[in-house]
């Protein structure tokens, strides 16, 4: 049986994902772990099932593996420990990933070691996201031609099954803890998982190129064909101005997720600040990656690349630290910093 893992701090959580490991350890120490737990299985499921150097052969059956472990099955942890053997030398990330895929045993361990109601809650989530991986895999299998959602529904419920249950999730531990927040508990839920959406409508539009790029269209096929378009079409980068007006509806919706996601932590209480901090520092960076796509003129180009960079991240830390300091401070959060500010 694996061995759990004792560190809260798993030392290649910042290497996996940047900006979550500083939200993290902005959370109040007792939300830390069973959050930090869901987000390292859900991110070892979604190595598997979206890095190129994991066989595809492979994807489907470890991800059903996480959930029938989550329930009470085995793990082959071997199999684990040779997909981790297929990374890329020479790659930070990738060797990151490959650790926390041979890990997962540990993580899942850890997980049945939590306390009941955190215990369930993670196993929720996570079961949750992990089967909308495996839609997704349905849907993508690779190997034919490129296609799109079937419908704006479809869309919805991508974003919903990746990340606004995620929201509902981090509600309810939340209000475990603060019993404060219990009056407005249907309203925060309501809107964590309009934030979640919102947050991962940012994901789709930053990455629309790389997706394509893989054989995955995330835009619904009613709207490109409306716009005389198919999905192939969106890998010529001078079909940018044809599908302009699809994009700008969609960052509007991932805009008013976020803004959701602000008043969500309005309503938190001040202090402690960690968990207002945690809770709107994605927002933030989701604004100011949405900046930068309106200004990419070669946004479908796939030499184009929207991050955000180290500074940046760091910047957009202090201001929303500074912001959440004041009962409506995370509010200000969505406007546009002056040029030479950000």
């Amino acid at each position: 049986m694996a061995t759990p893992l004792q560190d809260s701090h798993f030392p290649w959580l910042g290497r996996v994902s940047r900006t979550f490991a500083l939200s993290l350890r902005a959370l109040p120490r007792d939300l830390r772990k069973p959050v930090e737990l869901a987000y390292l299985a859900a991110r070892a499921a979604d190595t598997v099932a979206d890095r190129e150097w994991i066989p595809a052969a492979a994807r489907g059956p470890r991800l059903a593996e996480i959930r029938t472990a989550l329930s009470g099955g085995r793990l082959a942890e071997a199999a684990w420990t040779g997909l981790a053997a297929g990374a890329p030398r020479g790659d930070p990330t990738a060797a990151a990933e490959a650790a926390l895929v041979a890990a997962v045993g540990q993580v899942l361990e850890s997980i049945r070691r939590l306390p009941a109601p955190d215990r369930r809650e993670v196993e929720v989530v996570v079961t949750t996201l992990v089967a909308t991986m495996e839609d997704e895999l349905q849907r993508f299998p690779g190997g034919g031609p490129l296609a799109a959602l079937p419908d704006a529904a479809a869309l919805t419920a991508y974003t919903e099954g990746i990340a606004g249950c995620v929201g509902a999730f981090w509600t309810r531990l939340a209000v475990s803890r603060l019993p404060q927040l219990k009056p407005a508990a249907r309203w925060l839920e309501h809107a964590g998982r309009r934030y979640g959406r919102g947050l991962q409508l940012v994901n789709v539009l930053r990455d629309l190129r790389r997706d394509l790029a893989r054989g995955k269209c995330f835009l619904p096929a009613p709207e490109l064909t409306a716009a005389g378009l198919a999905p192939a079409d969106l890998l010529d980068p001078g079909m940018l101005p044809r599908v302009r007006g699809l994009l700008a509806r969609w960052e509007a919706r991932a805009r008013s997720g976020l803004m959701a996601g602000l008043l969500y932590a309005a309503r938190l209480p001040v202090h402690p600040s960690g968990l207002r901090l945690a809770t709107a520092l994605p927002a933030r960076l989701g604004f100011l990656t949405l900046d930068r796509l309106a200004d990419a003129p070669a946004r479908l180009d796939a030499r184009t690349s929207i991050r955000i960079s180290r500074a940046d991240v760091w910047t957009a830390l202090a201001w929303t630290l500074v912001c959440c300091l004041t009962p409506r401070g995370p509010l200000r959060l969505a406007t546009r910093l002056p040029r030479g500010r950000e």
